[in-house]
């Protein structure tokens, strides 16, 4: 693979939180990236949400009858595996969630999303910031400043001169950079984060806490396979996954705003658009 192409792969491929991307390589189900296969892949990372906006999301629960508010579930009493059931029951019954980053210093995400597969957000990767909306199987990606000001982009540039204004548009299969640059709209089905341990992991119930105004209560995972991460369980309203940290890589994903309306943002006109797959062969042949 030419330079240029691995730049214009890694404007849009984000860096490993939690083990979720996959950008390079092979999956772990032995297929090349960019394969038609028609499954979800397990992928994540633009800007980490403010802590404002998150303390104000809450998780979008059933109230109780008491004045509209959430109560107590007390999934908190439950065995440490079977909260992390009830929370993968809860996640992937969600229709809407908002996922974001925290603690990652090499790249970052903020996308909402639903689980038929549309989102819209941010990423950011090595220096690279990037704005995506899906519709089904069809992905716009928009490239900032810091790709196009790099020398390696010239060569597209030099053909098609207002491309920096423009959305790198196509099938999602039909792409490597938007399989890539989507990875996280299929990650956030949300059925990627309801992967329960295997039964040779560790688990280990914490004390109640509060994460991101959340009452929620910590899972502790230690898995030989896949290292230690924690996964944080709404204790109020339904049992949502609100956090999960992982310490192989470091960093966090937040998640928020569970069953909220969500209407994917209108999509640029064609007039505004430049074929993915022709960029990406024009990238490729520029070394």
């Amino acid at each position: 693979m030419t330079r240029k192409h691995t730049m214009l792969t890694a404007a849009v491929c984000a860096a490993a939180v939690l083990g979720v991307t996959g950008c390079g390589g092979e999956g772990d189900d032995g297929r090349k990236p960019g394969a038609k296969n028609g499954t979800k892949s397990d992928a994540k990372s633009g800007s980490a949400v403010k802590e404002k906006d998150r303390r104000s999301s809450g998780t979008g629960d059933t109230e109780s009858s008491s004045g509209g508010r959430k109560g107590p579930s007390g999934v908190e009493k439950l065995s440490a595996r079977d909260i992390l059931a009830k929370s993968a029951e809860a996640t992937t019954s969600a229709r809407t969630m908002r996922v974001s980053t925290a603690g990652s210093t090499t790249s970052s995400l903020d996308l909402t999303m639903d689980k038929a597969g549309n989102c819209a957000g941010t990423f950011t990767n090595e220096g690279f910031t990037n704005r995506v909306i899906r519709k089904g199987d069809k992905v716009w990606l928009k490239l900032e400043d810091s790709y196009w000001n790099d020398p390696v982009a010239k060569p597209i540039l030099d053909k098609f001169p207002d491309a920096r204004e423009k959305y790198l548009y196509g099938d999602v299969e039909d792409s490597f950079v938007l399989i890539m640059a989507s990875a996280s709209c299929e990650f956030g089905g949300p059925d990627g984060l309801a992967k329960l341990p295997g039964d040779g992991a560790k688990l280990t119930k914490g004390a109640v806490t509060t994460v991101e105004g959340v009452k929620a209560v910590p899972v502790h995972i230690d898995s030989a396979k896949d290292g230690k991460s924690t996964v944080y369980v709404a204790t109020e309203g339904r049992p949502y996954t609100v956090k999960v940290e992982g310490q192989k890589p470091k960093g966090a994903l937040l998640l928020s705003d569970f069953d909220k309306p969500f209407t994917v943002p209108s999509t640029p006109p064609v007039r505004d658009t430049l074929d993915a797959a022709e960029i990406e062969k024009l990238s490729m042949n520029a070394g």
